[in-house]
């Protein structure tokens, strides 16, 4: 989450720079948002808990057996999307956040919904913790975490740095933990600045002995499918485009020459920022994004889904992950989090996700268990939200899928395909924030260019993922015209050649 998004406790495996929220963030295109810290007294309340329970015994988290199948996803030169069960596929994930070890096993357990990709930051530094050194317990504790995600057959992006870590408050930043960092001079470590992080320096070397010993000692695991070298990198205080595409060279070639399976890399910046030499860069085969739809857009997350995704997919050539978003990057009291038709707004954000073009939906970050920490309960109403989309996209092949320019007057939306599959989805232009009202939808139609042939259509419940109608379309001039059945608030289709 980016400066202009709070943070929140991560529980024993997260670190800490994702802790405590109402902070003052940097929006995703740099303006500044005043923000506010409350009981900053619990921030290290939290963390004594959190160094407590490093010391733990590890009863609680007992390992399951590793096993030696094959890997659970898989990214092929030259691909779009994770393979999964060898086939390309859109996966649904989410940032799972807990205070224990069972808090987490809840999350794993949503792989039933279809939920099978996970992010976490494995950052956290316990007291004591020496600059370039992983503390033992804290080492044994994430593999457990890892043994579990392998017997929920889950999909793991390793997050193995984070801004805030790095970041000293001097440009009005309100929550930052630089003067937490085992690496700061003051507390014996190496670097007067955050920045020498991103400098040929003492501090850099010892930060990648500890990244490498992370990959060699994970290099093994079935669950990983790529490692996130760092997260939000601009955010680091002193930070610019030409020292961060350095630093992402240098330790994405530890990281490949630490992974016998090279495993692609990534280095994600704020929301929607873009410092295009670093998204060119070698060290960037997967674009990650973390779209959050707080001013000025207006709490539309799905439209900016669908900008952020295609502007990147165009400009970049690779692929693209939604890391993270939400409708708000602030604490969810008074935002549109708790807005009443907060719950449209996600559903259609997750919607929209598919027909994006990205490899990865959901992931939301409040509504997977930060919200906790705030003394808030967004989490409870999104246990199942991926429900209705992982059923539509089951058992599609994503192979070659790409944005397909269409027509939708009175509606929002996008379609993409191939060219003998395609899948769309569509809203009323009018249900927006914060009401999000759902009208019923009639006399609508999608027109597409450029296709030939005869079409089998299937129109898509969005509540539950089913089939509601079916018929077919005859293309004609090049010119594929489908009139959608009456709906309420959005709707979805798969479009598939017709060989009868």
């Amino acid at each position: 989450m980016t400066s202009t998004q709070p943070l929140r406790p991560s529980g024993v495996f997260i670190h800490r720079s994702k802790l405590w929220p109402s902070i003052h963030r940097q929006c995703q295109g740099g303006k500044k948002i005043p923000g506010r810290v409350k009981h900053r007294a619990a921030l290290d309340a939290v963390l004594a808990v959190l160094s407590a329970l490093a010391a733990w015994p590890l009863f609680a988290l007992q390992a399951a057996p590793v096993s030696t199948n094959a890997p659970v996803f898989e990214l092929r030169k030259g691909e779009r999307y994770f393979r999964a069960d060898g086939t390309p596929a859109f996966v649904l994930g989410r940032n799972p956040v807990g205070v224990d070890a069972a808090a987490f096993a809840e999350h794993f357990q949503h792989a039933a919904a279809g939920e099978r990709f996970i992010r976490i930051h494995f950052t956290y530094s316990p007291a004591g913790e020496t600059a370039g050194e992983i503390h033992p317990d804290m080492l044994r504790m994430w593999d457990a975490v890892l043994d579990a995600a392998e017997k929920n057959n889950l999909a793991v992006l390793p997050v193995l740095g984070i801004w805030s870590d790095w970041n000293d408050g001097s440009h009005g930043e309100t929550w930052h933990l630089w003067e937490r960092n085992p690496f700061n001079a003051i507390l014996g470590g190496p670097a007067k600045r955050p920045s020498e992080l991103l400098e040929d320096s003492e501090c850099q070397k010892l930060w990648f002995k500890r990244l490498e010993t992370l990959v060699k000692h994970w290099a093994h695991r079935r669950c990983i499918v790529g490692w996130e070298i760092f997260s939000e990198v601009d955010l680091i205080t002193g930070a610019t485009e030409d020292r961060a595409v350095e630093f992402a060279t240098r330790a994405a070639a530890i990281v490949q020459a630490s992974d016998p399976e090279h495993r692609p890399t990534t280095v994600s910046q704020s929301g929607i920022k873009v410092w295009p030499k670093l998204l060119v860069s070698d060290a960037v085969q997967i674009v990650s994004v973390h779209p959050y739809a707080a001013d000025p857009f207006g709490g539309n997350l799905d439209e900016l889904i669908l900008k952020s995704v295609r502007e990147r997919l165009q400009t970049c050539r690779k692929p693209v992950l939604i890391g993270e978003c939400g409708l708000d990057w602030a604490a969810p009291r008074g935002t549109l989090d708790v807005a009443p038709g907060a719950e449209v707004g996600i559903r259609h954000a997750i919607w929209a996700s598919v027909v994006s073009g990205a490899m990865s939906g959901r992931m939301l970050w409040w509504q997977d268990g930060w919200d906790q920490f705030e003394k808030t309960d967004v989490c409870r109403h999104y246990e199942q939200a991926a429900v209705p989309t992982a059923a539509f996209v089951k058992g599609i092949d994503f192979t070659g899928f790409a944005p397909v320019v269409c027509e939708a007057p009175g509606l929002m939306g996008a379609m993409l395909g191939n060219d003998h599959q395609l899948i769309g989805w569509f809203r009323d232009v009018r249900c927006v924030p914060p009401q999000w009202p759902q009208r019923r939808v009639r006399g609508r139609s999608v027109t597409l260019g450029g296709r030939t042939g005869k079409w089998l259509v299937e129109f898509v419940d969005v509540l539950s993922g089913q089939v509601i109608k079916r018929r077919t379309e005859m293309a004609r001039k090049r010119e594929l015209k489908i009139s959608m059945p009456a709906f309420r608030g959005s709707i979805a289709l798969r479009l598939t050649v017709s060989t009868q």
